[in-house]
């Protein structure tokens, strides 16, 4: 009678454990995210070579959201992030001392696009990003932030064509334009990390001034922010010039688990 009452006893606990272990048991996963927008054709694109969602706040890529603000009647982009396929277009220079249309082997990037840069890849799509008074209140938004974490280790940055031609002609000696990465976590600041687009503050190897105009792809280290749920771009500048950069190639560390 005993032994049976130490069976039934042991058999219950069993059971008790099993039942815990399927109650407690999670799936998790980490893995290194590259986001470089190369959505194939599955997105119809706009006669600029643009998209964005008119009637959501983001574009997604993974677990990552790219966030912009949308005019409501008119349903255009006014700020924040849109996706873009419109690679930079070269035209001839002429010869400055000729009456002729001769043109010379040298070529100059057409400024007057809005956008210029290939991807990073030199594939199709790469993001920009507008600064406005419209943007929405986060940048990019990590669509996990209860079941995991997402840490940002670096993208790639460069300016648009309209920024550089607009620097070009405001810029002098001593200004200079800075974009900076903010991050949060639960609504608290986690690091700052920045970028600088333009900078007429340096000088070169022999002393004399240099200007300097980001104009390729170049890395943006944003290891400064740690674990972050939400990111907040500024770009500061001395001189009254436009907000854009384009983006590419983010890389991000995720661990999920539910």
């Amino acid at each position: 009678m005993i032994f049976g009452k130490i069976i039934r006893l042991f058999f219950c606990v069993g059971i008790a454990c099993m039942f815990t272990s399927c109650l407690t048991s999670t799936y998790s996963e980490s893995y290194m995210l590259v986001a470089n927008f190369e959505y194939g054709s599955s997105l119809k694109l706009r006669a600029d070579s643009t998209y964005y969602a008119e009637n959501g706040f983001s574009i997604p890529y993974n677990y990552l959201a790219f966030c912009h603000e949308v005019d409501a009647d008119t349903k255009e982009n006014i700020g924040g992030f849109r996706l873009s396929a419109l690679e930079g277009l070269i035209k001839p220079q002429k010869e400055e001392d000729s009456d002729e249309e001769t043109e010379s082997t040298e070529s100059i990037p057409v400024l007057g696009l809005t956008w210029r840069a290939h991807s990073f890849a030199g594939a199709n799509t790469y993001m920009v990003y507008h600064m406005s008074q419209n943007r929405p209140s986060y940048d990019i938004e990590f669509l996990l932030p209860t079941t995991g974490t997402c840490v940002l280790s670096s993208c790639m940055v460069t300016n648009t064509a309209e920024v550089a031609e607009d620097v070009t002609g405001k810029f002098e000696r001593g200004d200079k334009m800075v974009l900076t990465a903010v991050g949060y976590k639960g609504g608290a600041e986690t690091g700052r990390a920045s970028f600088a687009l333009a900078d007429y503050t340096q000088n070169d190897k022999i002393g004399q001034p240099k200007d300097s105009i980001v104009s390729r792809w170049t890395l943006f280290d944003l290891s400064a922010l740690g674990a972050i749920d939400r990111v907040k771009f500024e770009i500061e500048a001395s001189k009254d010039v436009q907000k854009y950069f384009c983006l590419d190639n983010m890389i991000a560390e995720i661990a999920i688990s539910h």
